[in-house]
């Protein structure tokens, strides 16, 4: 009986901190730099979450939305089409809409 109280403790914290859990920087780099070119060659520097609104996709999993500031540095540069930018190159972003969605797979 004790060994299946401590389980069903067990089990359910892992389901409470599994559902409390929030996107790291990291992720909302990630999806910050999917819409720039060359996004393997940059990265996010200062990096400021302005707000945080819960909501939900379209298939009803739970989201949430950030509104971010910060900027973009292509520390090798970029030199596909569209995208010639010498290496160092900056780029600042103000209040921009960051949505991730949490999957399986964690945030995307």
């Amino acid at each position: 009986m004790k060994t299946f109280l401590s389980s069903c403790c067990a089990f359910m914290l892992i389901l409470f901190c599994s559902c409390k859990s929030k996107p790291s920087e990291t992720d909302i780099s990630k999806k910050i730099l999917l819409e720039y070119v060359c996004p393997e060659n940059a990265k996010v520097d200062n990096l400021k979450i302005i707000d945080t609104k819960k909501t939900e996709s379209f298939f009803g999993l739970p989201a949430l939305q950030y509104t971010v500031s910060g900027e973009v540095e292509w520390m090798n540069g970029c030199d596909e089409a569209f995208g010639n930018l010498p290496a160092g190159y900056k780029e600042a972003f103000d209040r921009k809409t960051v949505t991730l969605v949490k999957s399986d797979d964690g945030w995307q």
